[in-house]
């Protein structure tokens, strides 16, 4: 601000000594010219400095009229120039928005949307999107980090035969291994699938009841509260066969057929927190794991780590959804010879991933996403033949 007043100080000064200069010229200019005519055609002394003193307030009141219009003019480009600076230091500056309400931060922001887009329907559709991620009591999630790779096999392992799976020996089944590593984000420093004293993994017998179990809500939303659902997608007879299990193996059971790991952060690598119940619902089962890690970390982050395996009948669809906002996602599928694998995207329309960022040859798809955030429900879809 002292720059801006001993800016506007000298150009006061530059302009009062312009124009004390311009009327000592004029001045100047005047009388001679008066002199000369007063010789010429005998004026008298009083005819010539009223002459004279006629003619300068003349030029004096032209002179103080341009130097208010030029100073008017200057103040103005001045004042604009000022303002464009503040705006953009508002702007580029989160320090300085913290001092407004968020309701005028949210103004702010709208105002902002409406002049780059200038379509109140395209406005109000993306201010709504984004109230969920200004509200940090809802507790939206993002994922900075997303790795999944899955390794597909024509045949279910000894374990699903020893077990008696129906259709293990049939060739009903083709097995899928599963690994995915993810660094989860909850924008309200916590969130309730990670904030419990148990972390849920959910698996539903089809597409339609994961579908109906993430609808739910209340105390038996198991689906709703998982971290990672996936659908089986088994015959009626191998429903019935888990459902069969006795209580007090139907954790071995699972364990053997399934392998699931879960680690959340350091957690997970004991043999006490490498223990998990299994709860049966009608149209699934929840794994539940009780790991102990932070749940109050001050960032909300948390690094994810889930392997399982797990059968899925022949000539059926293998869905990859990215269910939070996911950054960079890579996803890897690997099958052996003797299957048939199309993939199908529903990945962001203008996003690498469906103009050539899916490298694909015999028996791999391998979509790697840089530099862009992928926003939900996109995804990928693979279709699962024999050959």
């Amino acid at each position: 601000m002292d720059n801006q007043k001993q800016k506007k100080k000298k150009s006061v000064m530059d302009t009062l000594s312009a124009t004390m200069v311009l009327v000592l010229i004029a001045l100047l200019l005047v009388f001679v010219g008066y002199t000369y005519l007063a010789l010429k055609n005998g004026y008298t002394l009083d005819d010539l400095i009223d002459n004279i003193v006629g003619n300068l307030i003349g030029v004096l009141a032209a002179f103080l009229l341009f130097d208010i219009l030029n100073n008017k003019l200057t103040q103005d480009a001045y004042a604009r120039e000022t303002s464009q600076q503040i705006t953009k230091t508002l702007m580029g500056e989160p320090e300085i928005l913290d001092s407004f309400s968020d309701e005028d931060k949210k103004t702010f922001l709208k105002s902002t949307i409406t002049s780059m887009i200038k379509d109140e329907d395209a406005v109000d559709m993306l201010s709504t999107n984004m109230e969920k991620y200004f509200d940090r009591a809802r507790g939206a999630r993002i994922r900075k980090m997303f790795d999944y790779t899955i390794n597909l096999e024509p045949n279910l392992t000894e374990e699903y035969v020893k077990a008696g799976f129906p259709g293990a020996t049939d060739g009903k089944y083709y097995l899928i291994d599963e690994e995915l590593k993810f660094s989860v984000k909850c924008l309200g420093g916590t969130d309730e699938n990670y904030a419990g004293d148990v972390i849920r993994l959910g698996f539903a017998y089809d597409k339609k009841s994961l579908d109906g179990g993430l609808l739910e809500t209340g105390q038996d939303a198991d689906f709703t509260k998982s971290i990672f659902n996936e659908d089986l997608v088994v015959e009626p007879e191998a429903v019935d066969f888990i459902n069969s299990i006795p209580a007090d193996k139907i954790r071995d059971v699972i364990n053997d057929l399934f392998m699931p790991i879960l680690r959340i952060d350091n957690s997970g690598d004991n043999d006490d927190e490498a223990q998990f119940e299994v709860e049966r619902k009608s149209n699934g089962f929840i794994l539940k794991f009780k790991l102990d890690f932070d749940r109050n970390e001050a960032s909300g982050e948390h690094l994810v780590s889930i392997y399982f395996k797990m059968p899925r009948v022949w000539n059926s669809i293998f869905e990859v959804t990215l269910v939070d906002p996911t950054k960079e996602p890579h996803i890897k599928l690997k099958y052996k010879n003797g299957m048939d694998v199309t993939m199908y995207s529903y990945l962001n329309k203008e996003s690498t991933a469906n103009v050539g960022a899916c490298i694909q040859r015999a028996g791999l798809y391998d979509i790697a996403i840089k530099d862009e955030w992928i926003y939900p429900k996109s995804g990928v879809i693979f279709h699962i033949k024999k050959a």
